[in-house]
């Protein structure tokens, strides 16, 4: 295939080898694959004819599908049942731009994200439209000259124009070269450690004319003002350097508008302070919750021992081996081997039956499997509330026993007698029955933000599969080490005592409990980061806007504020003129900002985890960050007009 094509799937891992779907048994070394009505993991690719409709195809493979399990169903279906297969759909989804598993995890933060910049580029362009404010005051002079020579007020704005547009194309072309870098990184983010990536960095035709468009556009928004401002300009006011009124220093609408955009900014920061804030507490809230297990010196690794040609009646002898040699190795406090590790992105499961429970008549009863080994509860750090764990004691030739989740035995045993009962599990080869021995602390297994799941733990070593008959559930593809030390350390040794024990045995992946949950936080980690960082960097934005604006009316109320001081002002009173300026413009951009956040966080409250959208802690802190800045902005140039020298000031009239 051609280097660039990897698939109709966009995922981080992309394609690399396509294979018969009918060598499955050979590649993957599972016999039963293909047995009839097993293979659930298939997804169907097919073109369709231009000529019929999305929904009749639609229509078309519901028919088939429901038909399809209308035939395994048998001849006597009940009426209810026949109602549940009249709703099963498989939505036909458009693969014009690829399948992707990313979009679905990474679509709604990215958009999220997207509020954000844009939120960033006004207070950016803001800046830049106080910039072009403060140029033109400090040329009308210049311009009323020009305008006294004959030159037409369309060309002083058509030049005004111009240069705002170099400003923000040289600002959007800069911009292009960094996003390269940067997307990059977040794509390295993304992959979590993947050696080859099929996801490119590199702008496309789509981009250059988004950002072409965006920079134009800003150019012209925020420099139309400024130029039409300076075009407006008349020589009586401009001309005489000795009337000092406020149409001399631009009027009132050319002190009003650097002033609402300083609000403006103040508004659109405290904005974003508080979602950085909300996706902060949310981040923690997933990083610091309790997840059922002990997370600290906890090392995981992923083993497949059918690639190196096992078959299932030396599993147990190969399982063995493992267990002594990795529990051997210095630094490690105990080893266990699992199917799944405490929390995994796949689970294997199955609808069971217990005795002493009758389930309703619609009553789901599929719950999550674990075939683990001896002391995996001890290793894994998993309290066992009632009964016992698993132990090496638990061999094939004894009796049969299980633990459960604390979440089964609250739901089928609420008077606290799930201990004694038995189990069986709607899998051939691991039927049982099984003796419940013991309840198990509940685990946030399927994720960070799911509720635990209900758990049926089975001992490792009383499966004891068969070639050619069915799953092959006596082989383990987890490693559990429960180390003394530093896990990063135990990693090479891991390695090596997996090596002595078989050199051929492929280790597929190998990392810290804390490495393998960033995987399941990864969205909320890169959101919050990203927040914080442009919300911070709004705020360095806001205060160079808020700082330019104060220092440029200091500038030009020189003469003003030497005669207040030769008149007898304080310092402390200049100071405090000033100051309050911008604590008017402060409380101005906050009495804005309030009511437009507490309506807007309402958007992200599904992106949320434990924390309420309005959490006042947040609010406030994002109200004293701002507020904060603001002060220190505005207070250089309050103590600098304080400073000015009365003589110094007056000599210039």
């Amino acid at each position: 295939m051609p280097e660039a094509f990897h698939g109709f799937k966009q995922d981080v891992e992309p394609v690399e080898m396509w294979v018969p779907i009918t060598m499955i048994q050979e590649i993957v070394l599972e016999p039963d694959m293909l047995r009839p009505r097993g293979l659930q993991l298939l997804q169907m690719v097919a073109r369709r004819s231009p000529q019929t409709a999305l929904a009749a195809d639609q229509a078309w493979l519901d028919r088939q599908i429901r038909d399809y399990v209308r035939t395994g169903e048998g001849s006597k279906i009940s009426a209810d049942r026949q109602q549940e297969i009249e709703r099963i759909s498989v939505q036909l989804i458009p693969a014009a731009h690829g399948v992707s598993r990313l979009r679905g995890q990474y679509g709604d933060s990215l958009k999220i994200l997207t509020v954000i910049v844009a939120l960033v580029l006004l207070i950016a362009c803001a800046n830049l439209a106080n910039f072009l404010l403060a140029r033109a005051a400090a040329r009308q002079r210049e311009v009323v000259t020009r305008l006294a020579l004959g030159s037409s007020r369309a060309r002083i704005v058509r030049q005004n124009l111009v240069e705002a547009l170099l400003l923000s194309l040289a600002g959007g072309l800069l911009g292009l070269v960094v996003s390269v870098a940067v997307t990059r990184s977040l794509i390295l983010f993304v992959a979590q450690g993947v050696d080859y990536i099929a996801l490119s960095a590199q702008p496309d035709g789509t981009i250059l004319a988004f950002t072409l468009c965006v920079s134009t556009v800003a150019g012209l928004l925020f420099g139309m003002a400024p130029a039409l401002q300076i075009s407006r300009s008349t020589a009586g006011m401009t001309l005489n350097a000795n009337t000092r009124t406020g149409a001399s220093s631009g009027g009132r609408g050319g002190r009003w508008w650097p002033k609402a955009l300083v609000t403006a900014q103040v508004t659109l920061c405290l904005l974003l302070l508080i979602g950085a804030g909300l996706f902060l507490r949310t981040l923690r809230n997933l990083q610091d919750q309790d997840f059922g297990f002990e997370r600290t010196h906890l090392v995981i690794a992923q083993i497949n021992p059918q690639l190196s040609g096992y078959k299932p009646e030396q599993a147990p002898a190969l399982n063995q081996r493992l267990l002594e040699r990795l529990a051997a190795t210095p630094g490690v406090q105990s080893a266990a081997l699992s199917e799944a590790p405490p929390i995994s992105f796949g689970s294997w499961r199955s609808s069971i039956s217990l005795t002493g429970y009758t389930p309703g008549p619609k009553e789901d009863m599929t719950q999550v499997l674990n075939r683990v080994s001896g002391r995996y509860f001890e290793t894994a750090g998993i309290s066992i509330i009632a009964g016992r764990g698993i132990t090496p004691a638990d061999a094939a030739n004894s009796t049969r026993v299980a633990v459960v989740s604390e979440a089964i035995a609250r739901k089928y045993f609420p008077a606290g007698d799930a201990v004694g009962r038995t189990v069986k599990v709607n899998i051939d080869t691991v039927e049982g029955p099984w003796q419940i021995v013991g309840v198990a602390r509940d685990t946030r297994s399927g994720g960070a933000r799911e509720e635990p799941q209900r758990i049926v733990f089975l001992p490792l070593a009383q499966i004891t599969g068969k070639q050619g008959e069915g799953i092959q559930d006596s082989f383990a593809s987890t490693i559990l080490l429960r180390t003394s030390g530093d896990p990063e350390a135990a990693v090479r040794d891991l390695r090596g005592a997996v090596a002595s024990v078989d050199p051929n045995l492929p280790i597929l992946q190998v990392h810290t409990m804390q490495e393998h949950l960033g995987m399941f936080m990864s969205r909320e980690t890169l959101i919050s980061r990203l927040t914080v960082i442009f919300a911070g960097l709004a705020v360095l934005l806001a205060a160079i806007g808020l700082y330019g604006v104060m220092s440029f009316n200091v500038v030009r109320r020189t003469s003003e504020i030497g005669i207040r001081i030769a008149l007898g002002a304080s310092g402390t009173g200049v100071q405090w003129m000033v100051l309050r300026e911008s604590l008017v413009l402060l409380a101005a951009g906050l009495g804005i900002g309030l009511p437009i956040a507490y309506y807007a966080v309402r958007f992200v409250r599904s992106q949320l985890y434990q924390v309420s959208p309005f959490d006042p802690a947040v609010f406030l802190a994002a109200i004293v960050g701002i507020s904060l800045v603001a002060a220190v902005s505005a207070w250089l140039p309050a103590r600098r007009a304080a400073a000015v020298d009365p003589m110094t000031a007056l000599r210039c009239e």
